[in-house]
C-alpha cells in the first residue's frame, strides 16, 4: 500500500462512523494503532474534515452535480477527506487523488473509483480549493451562530468560533507532590498545566482540560467535607475533589461508565443512579458538584462534530433537564451548603438562564468572563474548553 493511503482510508472510515453512527472523533483518533506519522495524518484529516465540512460538502456537490446526501456514504467520505486535504493540506494534489482512488478500490464501492477520480481531478483543474475564505462563521450551523449573536457581542462570537476551529492542547492536572518543573501553568487555574510530551504521563498527573480543573477548584469545600459528584463519570472531577481532601460519593446513570470509573478510582464510593432520582436523603451533603449533561458545544476543538449533533430542540431539552437536576441537587445539600453547577457548553439556555433566578454567584478566583450569575471560560478567553461555572448556595 502506498504511503499515506491507510491513514486517508482510516480517516474516511472514521468520518462515516462519526457522522452516521454517533462515534466521537477524539476516541476514534486516540484508538488508532497507526505509526506516529500516519496517526498524525489521520488526526489532521479527521479533524480538518469535520471542522470545515460545510465548505467541503459545497465543493463536492458543485463538481459531482449531486447533493451530498444522495451519494453513497462511503464514497462521500472518501471525497470529503480528499477535498479537505486539497484545501488545507500540503501533499501534492496528484498524491491525494491517487490515494482517494486507491481507497475507493479497496472498499465496498470499488466501482465508484472512476467517479471519485473524475470529481477530484475536476476540482484540481478548477483550482477552486485555493481560494479559501477565512470567515469562521461559515464553518458552523446557522442556528448556532444566530444563537450566540443574540447574547454575545458580534466580535466575541467571531473570536470564539475562530478559536474553536483550532486544536486543543493537551492539558493536565497535577496532583499534590507532582514534579511540575518545566511545565507551563495555565494562568488563573491552579494545578493545571500544558503537557507537550508524547506518550504516557508521568506519575502524579491526570489528563484533564484546564476548564475541568477550574470546576474542581470552584467547589468551596474544606478537607473532610462530604461531597457528591452527581453526574460523575468518567470520574476526573470526583478524583480532584478527593485530592482536595473531601469525602467523595460519585453517581452516574450510565452503568458501563460508572463501572469503568470505579475501576479507575476505586477509593471513591460509586453508585449507578439517575441525577433526577439519586439514592440519597435530603440535606446529606455539604456540597454537590453537578457537571450536568449538555450539548458539549464548548468542546468543539477536540470534538468538532458536536456542532452537527446539537440543534435548538436538543438544547432546550437539555436545559430543562439541567434545571431539574439542579433543583434535585439543591435538596441534597444541608442549609448553607452549595451546588457547583457546570456545563461544557456556551448557549445561554444551558448556562446563565438555568441559574438566573437562584442565589448563585461566580466562583471566586476563576478566570474568564463574568456572565450572569457565573463565569464563562473558553478557548478565546482562557485557552481552555468552553465551560460555564456557577456556585448556588442553599439558604
Amino acid at each position: 500500500m502506498k504511503p499515506g493511503v491507510e491513514a486517508r482510508r482510516d480517516a474516511a472510515r472514521a468520518l462515516g462512523r462519526i457522522l452516521r453512527s454517533g462515534a466521537y472523533s477524539n476516541r476514534l483518533v486516540d484508538m488508532s494503532s497507526l505509526p506516529p506519522q500516519d496517526a498524525d495524518l489521520l488526526r489532521f484529516l479527521t479533524y480538518t474534515t469535520l471542522r470545515h465540512l460545510n465548505r467541503i460538502d459545497s465543493v463536492v456537490e458543485e463538481f459531482s452535480d449531486r447533493r451530498i446526501s444522495k451519494l453513497d456514504g462511503e464514497v462521500a467520505d472518501v471525497l470529503r477527506v480528499a477535498v479537505a486535504e486539497l484545501m488545507y493540506g500540503r501533499a501534492p494534489a496528484h498524491a491525494i487523488v491517487d490515494s482517494a482512488v486507491e481507497s475507493t478500490k479497496g472498499g465496498k464501492r470499488r466501482s465508484a473509483s472512476g467517479f471519485v477520480n473524475g470529481v477530484l481531478r475536476a476540482i484540481v483543474r478548477s483550482r477552486s480549493t485555493e481560494a479559501v475564505s477565512d470567515e469562521p462563521r461559515l464553518e458552523y450551523p446557522v442556528w448556532l451562530v444566530e444563537t450566540l449573536d443574540s447574547r454575545w457581542e458580534s466580535s466575541e462570537v467571531t473570536r470564539f468560533l475562530e478559536f474553536s476551529l483550532g486544536d486543543a492542547p493537551r492539558q493536565v492536572r497535577a496532583r499534590a507532590g507532582a514534579a511540575t518543573e518545566g511545565l507551563t501553568p495555565i494562568p488563573g487555574i491552579p494545578g493545571a498545566f500544558e503537557w507537550t510530551e508524547r506518550g504516557e504521563l508521568a506519575d502524579g498527573f491526570v489528563v484533564q482540560d484546564a476548564a475541568s480543573v477550574a470546576v474542581g477548584n470552584a467547589v468551596p469545600l474544606h478537607p473532610g467535607d462530604l461531597v457528591l459528584d452527581l453526574a460523575a463519570a468518567p470520574g476526573g472531577k470526583a478524583a480532584h475533589l478527593r485530592d482536595r481532601g473531601a469525602v467523595v460519593f460519585a453517581a452516574d446513570r450510565n452503568r458501563r461508565r460508572a463501572v469503568d470509573a470505579r475501576r479507575r478510582w476505586p477509593d471513591i464510593a460509586w453508585s449507578v443512579a439517575d441525577g433526577l432520582h439519586p439514592p440519597f436523603g435530603p440535606g446529606t451533603f455539604d456540597h454537590v458538584l453537578l457537571d450536568a449533561p449538555c450539548s458539549g458545544l464548548g468542546t468543539m476543538r477536540r470534538r468538532p462534530e458536536v456542532r452537527y449533533k446539537a440543534n435548538p430542540e436538543s438544547v432546550a431539552e437539555m436545559a430543562g433537564r439541567q434545571r431539574a437536576m439542579l433543583e434535585t441537587a439543591l435538596a441534597l445539600v444541608a442549609p448553607g451548603g452549595t451546588v457547583t453547577y457546570s456545563v461544557c457548553t456556551i448557549t445561554a439556555d444551558e448556562t446563565v438562564d438555568v441559574v438566573a433566578d437562584l442565589p448563585a454567584e461566580a466562583p471566586k478566583g476563576t478566570p474568564g468572563k463574568l456572565w450572569g450569575n457565573g463565569v464563562l471560560l473558553g478557548p478565546h478567553l482562557t485557552g481552555t474548553d468552553g465551560m460555564f461555572i456557577s456556585v448556588v448556595r442553599r439558604p
